[in-house]
């Protein structure tokens, strides 16, 4: 079965994950290679009522990158925790 999301739930789900990993939207995008006007464009707000729509190639960059900072930051947490207990 296929997991299908809107729009805004995709975008809010990487503003959660960004946070979570304590990253800003700005960094995520620049590691993803999006611009990050491109992505501030996909959200919805007062001052964006009708956003552009994201498309599946660029979306799953950001995931990409996501996941890629998620493995860095894991891998460093690990080297730290052997320098500890060395």
């Amino acid at each position: 079965m296929v997991r299908r999301m809107d729009q805004q739930t995709i975008i809010d789900e990487i503003e959660q994950r960004a946070f979570e990993l304590r990253v800003s939207i700005r960094f995520v995008c620049q590691r993803a290679g999006v611009h990050p006007t491109t992505f501030s464009r996909w959200k919805k707000s007062p001052n964006n009522p009708d956003p552009i729509a994201p498309n599946f190639t660029t979306v799953s960059k950001l995931y990409g990158a996501l996941r890629s900072i998620a493995a860095e930051q894991a891998r460093t947490q690990m080297m730290r925790q052997e320098r500890l207990s060395a």
